[in-house]
């Protein structure tokens, strides 16, 4: 008898739990995807912290949702493996079946759309990987679609998927916190708690990119809308920041140290300190007029990494393994290359301090790290590069080019004529330098893809720069990126394309420095020029043609002036001396 209460106990007891468990799951409702809302987002072997991260996924990558669990989504990954990712990193977006129809999407970083079915007709329109288009025929291989605009235009079925046409539902937001509206916040800040924050023109991730903050940061707030938060960055101008990134506090106690979080996508506060490793014990800075030398003592062994950020230009340099000890969180230097060095307890549990240089224009920077590991020298300068191009190959290719005019802006602008000029005048200045510019477009006539790679090869260039114009059936899509080849795992290809991304680097951040457009990245793309040549090899799209503000601006001489110039200072930085840090990192 006893033996059936205990049973029957523990029935009732699973039961209890089983119903506590469905009150907390649920399957996902049939189209539902979740979007991600947050630069990196870490996905788990569960739906918690307390699981290990089994992969991750970048800002407005799409997954399916599989289940729910309080707070945590279950999601497929493109790979097929199953993981969870937080919901407050996600935005839930649900699809409702429309009749039967078929759309595409687009599985390409970037997919041209054309006026007919082949490569040989003119680009009318760019797309986004993620991107549905609902298919109106199918010619041979190609789809035509309708875009947001009404128009009409083909893409290659070989760069899209197939499947059965959606109408998306917005996705859901989540309630605006008391005294939303715009309405200022006096006394308050906003400490950036993610790892790298995008400040953006308006309350929203659709708004351009403006700047950028990272962990630690402190942003006067102005006022908000929603989740959003209106700040004032360090150069005085104002921005947008999402409000799940930062967190808000008095000002006065925002002067001190930044707190220490478990990871870059905050998904919660980190424990105790626990026992730490070691500390730093002194951050010496030397100005020698021509270079600024910062030298980092530790009383333990630590490694380090480092990476730029730009608008403002900052050198951000973690120190993995030791704590912040007294460091002050603020050092003023005013030299040439440093106006202040900002020091903060980035993480606990392992240690990492995290220092940012805020950086004049155009700065380069060396860094060692001592044989014994406890100390660490950074050396930040602004080079010479007037002697830099002497003696350099550079391959200058002008996109498109008649009967392919490239993409036609909304007031008739044709992309192969924005391309030459600029080409032209970025030639002319490589000239003027002392390098020996390979045209492979001079004149308005077409060049085939391969014939263009084939010149640069044959010259021997030691760069290839080619030059676009941008397009999307969004007219409100806008900024300026920088394309490397994606073959980086091919036999050969690892040491070339690593070169490319360092060459992207510098023209990239001379062109948003200099054009002032929105930052679209450096990204990847399986374009026939970039895979063809055999040296360091980059496409740049300089603005959106489709955009009727960016249309009228490439139309002036001083964006046509600014941009070539800007191009040739990326590549002067590039030949000037390698920007990386030489470095003993074991991370």
């Amino acid at each position: 008898m006893r033996f059936r209460v205990r049973s029957f106990s523990t029935v009732l007891l699973l039961m209890l739990l089983l119903g506590i468990f469905l009150c907390h799951s649920r399957p996902s409702a049939a189209g539902e995807t979740a979007v991600v809302a947050a630069e990196v987002v870490n996905v788990r072997g569960g739906p918690g912290t307390g699981y290990a991260v089994i992969s991750q996924a970048g800002l407005n990558e799409r997954l399916a949702v599989l289940s729910k669990t309080g707070e945590w989504y279950q999601v497929r990954l493109s790979d097929g493996r199953n993981g969870w990712v937080a919901g407050w990193l996600v935005n839930i977006e649900n699809s409702v079946p429309q009749g039967g129809g078929q759309a595409v999407l687009i599985n390409g970083d970037l997919v041209n759309i054309r006026s007919g079915p082949g490569t040989g007709y003119g680009v009318v329109a760019q797309a986004g990987r993620g991107e549905r288009f609902p298919v109106l025929e199918e010619s041979a291989g190609w789809y035509k679609v309708r875009l947001g605009t009404g128009a009409a235009g083909w893409v290659a079925g070989w760069l899209v998927s197939l499947e059965t046409s959606a109408v998306p539902v917005a996705p859901v937001i989540p309630p605006s916190s008391p005294g939303a509206g715009g309405a200022a916040a006096d006394g308050k800040t906003a400490v950036v708690t993610a790892s790298v924050l995008n400040v953006r023109s308006g309350p929203g991730t659709s708004s351009g990119i403006i700047g950028q903050a990272v962990q630690g940061d402190s942003l006067s707030i102005l006022g908000q809308s929603g989740d959003w938060y209106r700040v004032r960055l360090s150069d005085g101008k104002t921005g947008w920041v999402a409000g799940w990134l930062v967190s808000v506090r008095d000002a006065e106690r925002a002067q001190g140290v930044p707190p220490a979080q478990q990871n870059e996508n905050q998904e919660a506060p980190a424990g105790p300190v626990g026992n730490q490793a070691g500390k730093v014990l002194s951050l010496q800075i030397t100005d020698s007029g021509d270079k600024t030398s910062t030298v980092v003592k530790a009383d333990a062994p630590f490694d380090y990494t480092s990476f730029f950020l730009s608008n403002p230009e900052r050198l951000v340099v973690d120190l993995k393994g030791v704590a912040i000890g007294t460091l002050p969180p603020k050092t003023t230097v005013n030299s040439k290359s440093v106006q202040q060095v900002r020091a903060g307890y980035y993480q606990k549990n392992p240690d990492v301090t995290r220092l940012v240089f805020d950086l004049s224009g155009g700065v380069q920077y060396v860094a060692s790290l001592s044989g014994d590991r406890k100390t660490l020298t950074v050396e930040t300068y602004i080079p010479d590069i007037s002697s830099s191009f002497k003696g350099k190959v550079i391959a200058v290719d002008a996109g498109h080019g008649s009967p392919d005019p490239g993409a036609i802006g909304p007031k008739g602008t044709k992309e192969k004529d924005i391309t030459l000029d600029v080409a032209k005048k970025a030639a002319k200045l490589l000239e003027s330098r002392g390098a020996k510019v390979v045209m492979t477009r001079p004149g308005d006539k077409e060049t085939g893809l391969y014939e263009r790679a084939g010149m640069a090869n044959k010259a021997g260039a030691d760069v290839f720069v080619s030059i676009h114009i941008n397009a999307n059936h969004d007219p409100a899509l806008g900024g300026t990126s920088t394309y490397i080849y994606s073959g980086s795992s091919e036999p050969g290809q690892a040491a070339r394309v690593q070169e490319s991304r360092r060459l992207a680097n510098y023209v990239q951040s001379e062109l948003l420095k200099t054009l002032g457009l929105r930052d679209a990245g450096v990204r990847e793309a399986d374009f026939a020029v970039l895979r063809t040549t055999n040296m360091p090899a980059v496409l740049i799209e300089l603005a959106f043609i489709s955009n009727p503000a960016e249309e009228k601006l490439m139309n002036t001489d001083s964006f046509r002036n600014k941009a070539a110039e800007a191009i040739v200072k990326g590549i002067g930085l590039y030949f000037s001396e390698k920007r990386t840090a030489y470095s003993n990192n074991r991370s």
